[in-house]
């Protein structure tokens, strides 16, 4: 399976909820993702913050997580989906999913606008 992990879900207090589980399905046969715009959220964060990305480095690396591009085909549709100006972000990373067949774990409800519930997981 392929589980795309959003942003909500990185944080400081929602990762040690699913760390432990994410290795578990790495070790079988599941593989995670990040879209590039998630990818590029979380190193926004550490940076704006002054943090160092380490741990969250060591976390891509321990799963084998990867980083994937937002192409044309997602753009076209994430705009079909007709978000509200503040979900576009979301909308692009909802047709990411899509476009890998995949699942997506996140805290953020408003990916449910964009996908079915069989594949959004609401940590």
């Amino acid at each position: 399976m392929k589980i795309f992990i959003d942003t909500s879900v990185l944080s400081d207090l929602k990762l040690p909820e699913v760390a432990d589980e994410m290795v578990k399905r790495r070790l079988g046969a599941d593989e995670f993702y990040l879209s590039a715009i998630t990818h590029f959220q979380v190193l926004w964060g550490y940076s704006s913050a002054g943090l160092s990305a380490e741990k969250y480095e060591r976390l891509l690396e321990v799963t084998e997580m990867g980083i994937a591009p937002v192409t044309r085909l997602d753009s076209e549709e994430a705009a079909r989906m007709k978000p509200k100006r503040g979900d576009l972000l979301d909308a692009l990373i909802a047709a990411c999913v899509k476009r890998h067949d995949a699942n997506i774990w996140t805290s953020d409800k408003d990916f449910l606008k964009f996908l079915p519930k069989a594949r959004t997981r609401l940590v």
